[in-house]
């Protein structure tokens, strides 16, 4: 027996009157996070970012839940600088087995005249079944692929093959990992802003440190995307030291100097020149609240990403 679907639509809207003072907002997307329940409330914490942002329905589907078969709905409310709600409206779903992240179960409550977006945690090959056909009922499927290789198996090699099958396949898609990385592609590309824009053709190393694997092999591939033609060794190595969205790039040039970027947070760089000054500079909002505030807005996936793998 499975969740009465009209029944979770009328608590929505008895919940959402009971928490919104003054005009709630109307909703921006509907939000699917698909995750087992033991990953639920780490998956969840993501799409939390997004409040205060944007208005939303979530869907929470949870399978392989040990107290069988439940659903819920609630309401939250915050409010924003012209007093109005801006809300998320909370639909719960868990299964003792993989029925909660059948289509047929939760479709019906997708707000079709927004965007879709699915968050996906079961790994980029399930993406190219049948079996959930999740990806064919939203507008942009949504992993984490630092997040995927940790729970996954088969190593980074395989990994990697999964997900440009998936693209291959003509699955929209956005990679957390990939756009996280924004501060870090912004500060090296502003080591070779004029003057310092032919200091490239002099480039012969480049050393990468950030904290996990996943980081390092979409830093390696948008650098060699961007530097195609040239004669430039990439090496990497792992740093735990650095978060999310940090780390650092040193070059060497072919007349021996150097210069190098470091992200010690995600949102300040420093920069070191050739030439021996420095720089300090502001870097683009990468939070996942701001990622998932600008995939809601233009829900399109970054062609650069493609290249990169």
């Amino acid at each position: 027996m499975y969740p009465k679907i009209s029944v979770l639509e009328q608590e929505l809207m008895a919940r959402l009157k009971e928490h919104t003072g003054g005009n709630a907002r109307a909703m921006s997307a509907t939000i699917i996070t698909l995750s087992s329940k033991a990953h639920a409330e780490e998956v969840d914490r993501w799409t939390e970012s997004l409040m205060g942002r944007r208005p939303a329905r979530l869907l929470h589907l949870r399978g392989y839940a040990p107290d069988g078969l439940h659903s819920w709905s609630s309401a939250r409310c915050a409010l924003d600088r012209q007093e109005r709600g801006i809300c998320f409206e909370d639909v719960y779903i868990e299964t003792p087995d993989d029925s909660a992240y059948q289509g047929r179960i939760w479709s019906a409550l997708v707000l079709r005249e927004l965007p879709a977006l699915l968050v996906w945690t079961l790994g980029p090959e399930a993406l190219n079944s049948c079996e959930y056909d999740c990806a064919e009922r939203v507008d942009l499927t949504i992993i984490n692929g630092s997040w995927d290789l940790k729970h996954y198996k088969r190593g980074l090699a395989v990994y990697r093959d999964a997900v440009a099958s998936a693209l291959q396949s003509n699955k929209a898609l956005v990679d957390l990992s990939w756009e996280q990385l924004l501060p870090l592609r912004y500060a090296f590309s502003r080591l070779f802003d004029a003057p310092h824009t032919q200091d490239i053709d002099l480039l012969r190393t480049i050393n990468i440190q950030v904290s996990d694997p996943w980081t390092l092999h979409l830093l390696k591939g948008w650098i060699q995307d961007r530097t195609k033609g040239k004669s430039i060794q990439i090496d990497g190595r792992l740093e735990p030291s650095y978060q999310d969205g940090t780390g650092q790039i040193s070059c060497t040039f072919a007349d021996g100097t150097l210069s190098a970027i470091e992200v010690h947070t995600s949102r300040q760089a420093e920069l070191r020149y050739r030439d021996g000054k420095s720089l300090q500079i502001s870097l683009p909002d990468a939070s996942i609240g701001a990622i998932l505030e600008r995939i809601v807005d233009s829900p399109v996936a970054d062609p650069l990403y493609k290249r990169a793998l």
